[in-house]
């Protein structure tokens, strides 16, 4: 029996010994991950339905199911994720009423305004204060509105005030409402406190990003920098790329400066980079930083 025992023990031993190795999994890139995020959690945010209950003809501001309440904080997070941001920010469900009011109005009047007249249709002064407090968007919703809050187009948002918002690094809680056509993302007197701050907060960030989130408009900011003297140098594959700066205050979240560069490259099959340099920047850490953005084909 003992011998059963030891011939049995050496024969494991021995399956083991002859076993043949096995190379670990290697670890993904950063390019991978990044596709990765995008695939799931950017894609995988789109909604093309909100749900929302409610109607213009009877003002009634109406609700979201909880499957939109999801996929917008998920898009929200995919963007600060991206950037180097706290990825865990929440939706404060006590403030969804204050911004359904406030995105009602803006459907039911077919206008913006973060201070509506009282003689707007479907006015209440709950959606004034929704609409005074929010990124306001119209022709989008829900997640969708907030893709189109970082792109921030038009001759009136070249501060990106609505991309810095949804960037702010002291951000942890959003809020928000939505009908079909119009979305109030509530920034302001939200919870705030996060400590997961990188040095800087750049869009397109450093790193990988998606060629279909590569938008005209580029940002740099950090919390109570200075940038009223700064200048931006960018370089690409074929040299320096055309830069003009077209904003370095406006007081929406963090301290930042906006330029747009001229000949970006948003279609190539190849991924391609672009180095950016900011100097002459005051109160920060640094006078300059340098990254490098890398724009790819997802």
């Amino acid at each position: 029996m003992k011998g059963k025992i030891i011939l049995l023990a050496l024969s494991a031993l021995a399956i083991s010994g002859c076993k043949k190795k096995v190379n670990p999994t290697p670890e993904p890139t950063a390019r991978e991950i990044a596709l990765e995020d995008y695939n799931t959690n950017y894609l995988g945010s789109a909604i093309s339905d909100p749900g929302w209950t409610g109607s213009t003809v009877t003002c009634n501001a109406g609700t979201l199911p909880q499957t939109t309440h999801d996929k917008v904080i998920q898009r929200i997070n995919y963007f600060r994720r991206m950037v180097g941001l706290n990825d865990n920010t929440t939706l404060d469900p006590s403030k969804y009423g204050m911004y359904q009011d406030a995105a009602l109005m803006m459907k039911a009047n077919n206008a913006l305004n973060h201070t509506p007249p009282d003689t707007w249709t479907c006015y209440t002064q709950n959606g004034y204060t929704g609409a005074s407090t929010s990124n306001l968007a119209l022709g989008a919703h829900a997640s969708n509105a907030v893709t189109l809050f970082i792109n921030d187009p038009g001759a009136s948002n070249t501060s990106v005030g609505h991309r810095r918002w949804i960037l702010h690094s002291a951000k942890t809680q959003f809020s928000y409402g939505s009908t079909n056509s119009s979305m109030s993302l509530g920034v302001i007197g939200v919870a705030g406190g996060n400590t997961k701050i990188p040095a800087f907060i750049a869009y397109p960030p450093n790193g990988y990003i998606p060629q279909t989130l590569t938008f005209p408009r580029w940002s740099f900011g950090i919390a109570g920098a200075n940038f009223s003297a700064a200048t931006v140098t960018m370089t690409g594959d074929s040299g320096n790329i055309p830069v003009t700066i077209i904003s370095a205050g406006g007081s929406y979240g963090d301290n930042t400066i906006v330029w747009e560069p001229q000949g970006i490259v948003t279609n190539s099959n190849a991924d391609v980079s672009y180095t950016v340099t900011v100097s002459g920047i005051t109160g920060a850490a640094q006078t300059s930083y340098t990254y490098t953005s890398i724009i790819f084909k997802p």
